[in-house]
């Protein structure tokens, strides 16, 4: 016969953790040497310089049968692999969209590259392929 419950309660402690990288509050307590309460005073300078990184996660209470918020903290840093990296900038005038989609795609036919943009012609976008040389 089936056991439900410790089937159930697997499948949830895998799906509900805390990535690599991160501390829950009474970790960063137990390493600070205190109390848990204390955790965001001490944190809260490093949190609004952006070197200290907060995110909640889910995990699961097996007591409670049920996930559960935790607050995570982690250093930013290089160092870092789950940090993504900043989305770049997106470029505002129009010649600098149609050079980001040269830069993009530059096997594409000067046409081709036109088409993605209202009242561009291939000669458009010609002149602007020969400037970026």
């Amino acid at each position: 016969m089936n056991n439900w419950a410790k089937t159930i309660a697997k499948i949830n402690r895998e799906r509900f953790t805390i990535p690599a990288g991160w501390d829950t509050r009474e970790q960063v307590a137990k390493a600070l040497q205190c109390d848990p309460d204390r955790v965001l005073d001490i944190l809260k300078p490093g949190l609004a310089s952006g070197e200290i990184e907060r995110k909640e996660f889910s995990t699961w209470d097996e007591k409670r049968r049920m996930s559960v918020r935790v607050a995570c903290f982690r250093v930013c840093g290089d160092d870092q692999p789950e940090q993504s990296a900043k989305p770049e900038k997106r470029p505002q005038t129009l010649n600098e969209r149609i050079a980001a989609s040269i830069r993009r795609n530059p096997g594409h036919t000067d046409a081709k590259i036109a088409d993605n943009f209202r009242g561009i012609r291939a000669a458009d976008v010609a002149k602007i392929r020969k400037a970026m040389r």
